[in-house]
């Protein structure tokens, strides 16, 4: 069983990954390769993210250009981008409900690790904007 910081790395590449492919392409074979290439393992809580995702995406990117300060989705960085949808859906659908402090922290930990300067603080005050936006609780 995987940590759940290593899940949702795991979910953050998928999605990243996502962003590159046609609109058409079928998301399962878009895991299915990811399983097999990259030794993603069967994780409920990868799949319940991933394709929590991508039902959601329309309404997750509506959130996040809502409290993004005028920036579009494809102006953000797609590793920014990606670690944003998680945490969205991490806030706003996934059930049980995460508190939000987790969510964000861990939303702001991935950027430190994996996306380029300044965007811990842009993603970090975005969420948190959104979270009180939402009532969402600690």
């Amino acid at each position: 069983m995987l940590s759940r910081r290593s899940a949702r790395e795991a979910v953050v590449g998928l999605i990243y990954e996502l962003g590159f492919h046609s609109s058409d392409e079928n998301v399962n074979d878009i895991i299915a390769t990811a399983r097999e290439e990259r030794d993603i393992p069967v994780d409920d809580y990868i799949d319940s993210c991933y394709f929590g995702i991508c039902s959601n995406l329309q309404r997750i990117d509506e959130e996040i250009e809502k409290y993004s300060s005028g920036w579009k989705v494809d102006r953000i960085s797609k590793v920014s981008l990606a670690v944003l949808r998680l945490a969205v859906f991490e806030l706003i659908y996934a059930e049980p409900k995460l508190p939000y402090s987790i969510a964000i922290n861990e939303a702001v930990e991935l950027c430190k690790q994996y996306a380029e300067d300044g965007a811990a603080s842009f993603v970090n005050g975005l969420l948190n904007t959104l979270a009180k936006a939402n009532g969402c609780e600690a």
